[in-house]
């Protein structure tokens, strides 16, 4: 069973995981209100468990920055609801802060067991694919010799262009604070966290699809 966004994002936030904070909104005026506390720019997102590739179907509309461009983004996200998803729910977010993307993926293999990747996050994930994996349980060690293993990795600790430097010890931590999350989880199959904005103050998940099983 897929996990829709905002039920993911519930389970990894109650884990400890750093999540974008979310509201569920259903109707322009609870949009329009929960905008007015986040602050513009927020993101409008389609939560669906059927449509998990929210972008490839118009189900993301980012950098909304007052009230008449959110009205209009919640007009069209309602249609899609209607047209693909009753089930769905719309999602508000805030905009996340500046920094790398990068991915964390889990997955239970049938051969080799658990295993965690990481690697380049968002469009750039499926691009270059620049992914190194480690099975689990792994120490500090191993995860600051999978940073290694990057050939991303010293452009993104560095700062690369705009973007501020990332701190390898606050990656480790949090590949360390999910491989932990999944190895209590057996009814867990597969996660994807993507992006991950690693900014200035550590990571935050900005999207997260979860997959159960029957543990």
């Amino acid at each position: 069973m897929i996990l829709p966004e905002h039920e993911a994002n519930r389970m990894l936030s109650a884990a400890g995981i750093p999540m974008i904070p979310l509201s569920i909104v259903n109707s322009t005026e609870e949009a329009v209100k929960e905008a007015a506390i986040l602050g513009y720019p927020v993101v409008l997102k389609f939560s669906s468990a059927i449509h998990t590739h929210k972008t490839e179907i118009g189900g993301v509309i980012l950098g909304i920055g007052d009230e008449t461009e959110l009205a209009e983004a919640f007009t069209k996200l309602h249609d899609l609801r209607g047209r693909l998803d009753p089930d769905a729910v719309l999602i508000l977010e805030p905009m996340a802060g500046l920094g790398a993307e990068v991915f964390v993926g889990f997955q239970r293999h049938p051969q080799f067991g658990p295993v965690l990747s990481f690697g380049l996050g968002g469009t750039s994930l499926e691009l270059f694919r620049d992914v190194a994996f480690r099975l689990l349980p792994s120490r500090a060690a191993d995860f600051h010799e999978m940073l290694s293993e990057l050939g991303s990795w010293p452009r993104i600790r560095g700062g690369f262009r705009n973007l501020p430097p990332v701190d390898e010890e606050n990656v480790v931590h949090f590949l360390l604070q999910a491989a932990d999350f999944v190895l209590s989880r057996p009814d867990i199959d597969e996660m994807d966290l993507n992006p991950v904005i690693m900014g200035s103050r550590g990571p935050t998940v900005t999207d997260a699809t979860i997959v159960l099983g029957s543990g």
